[in-house]
């Protein structure tokens, strides 16, 4: 049996990462998902930067106190070029940088993927085709901009073919499924960023859906055990909002992230890979007394 708790969007708020902290120390799971966007949201990249020693502190504690495996990766708010200081976290044992990665422990294989379609945001380094999906027609920002390494900005002349030189998010989960051997994908369970389309956990506050079909008909076809997404923080507190959803046998799972409280699933995964009990720390066993939609 191991035990697992589940969160994301923690830039919602950096108190979270305190909440998280004592949510840890209280369920003590095995393993801590992350699924994207970390870092704070307010004050800039450089106050992201600034972050880092804070984070270091926090995650070597639930390491000493918990032992938990904790994954996670940046995502589209979060600063791409911060990635070295991510990767230093784990070369010093305090998580695991799941961007584009499959990674091995206790008979479950887990598989990250942090890129989304577009949308009418300015920074668009995580952004990536989706289907006939290219570039929102909404754009909040006259140009596109992302950064080099070093953190300078740099503006986008010409969003879509930016946007088209890229592998599509398709073709991101494939390069992933690809590292997979026989028989790993029916107790794989996949962290990724972007939600799917159609299971209620897209839906943004003023009522658009930008859920991906193609991340939805890859759930679809492939079947693992168990995903997660994140992205779109209201999206389960919206009408016809849902955070867990079944598709075939898979389970999905979309937390939200909203007001102050912390926002997070815990379940079990059993020794012959089923999911049991899922609870979240907000609408409990279920959504709303309703039973998990299933497609």
């Amino acid at each position: 049996m191991h035990h697992l708790l589940i969160t994301t969007d923690l830039h919602q708020h950096p108190s979270k990462w305190n909440q998280l902290a004592t949510a840890v120390t209280e369920e003590r799971p095995q393993f801590v998902l992350i699924a994207g966007d970390i870092l704070p949201k307010d004050g800039g990249f450089s106050r992201q930067r600034q972050f880092f020693p804070y984070l270091r502190e926090l995650l070597t504690d639930l390491r000493d106190q918990t032992n938990a495996r904790v994954l996670l990766y940046l995502s589209n708010d979060d600063g791409h070029f911060l990635e070295p200081l991510v990767n230093d976290l784990e070369a010093d044992n305090l998580c695991v940088n799941m961007n584009q990665r499959v990674y091995r422990e206790a008979g479950l294989v887990f598989c990250g993927m942090n890129m989304v379609r577009d949308y009418p945001f300015g920074y668009k380094h995580y952004c990536v085709p989706d289907g006939d999906w290219i570039t929102d027609p909404v754009q909040f920002c006259p140009r596109g901009i992302t950064f080099n390494d070093a953190g300078k900005e740099i503006t986008i002349p010409d969003l879509r073919q930016y946007l088209l030189a890229k592998p599509t998010l398709l073709a991101h989960l494939v390069g992933l499924k690809s590292q997979l051997q026989p028989g790993e994908m029916a107790h794989s369970i996949w962290i990724v960023h972007q939600p799917p389309a159609g299971l209620g956990m897209d839906i943004c506050a003023r009522g658009p859906q930008v859920g991906s079909p193609a991340l939805l008909r890859f759930i679809q076809e492939n079947q693992p055990l168990l995903g997660c997404s994140g992205h779109i923080h209201e999206s389960p507190h919206q009408p016809g909002g849902q955070w867990v959803a079944k598709i075939g046998n898979t389970t999905w799972l979309q937390p939200g992230q909203v007001n102050d409280r912390l926002h997070y699933v815990t379940l079990d995964i059993t020794d012959d890979y089923t999911v049991a009990n899922l609870r979240h720390s907000v609408f409990g066993g279920e959504r709303r007394g309703q039973p998990p939609k299933s497609t």
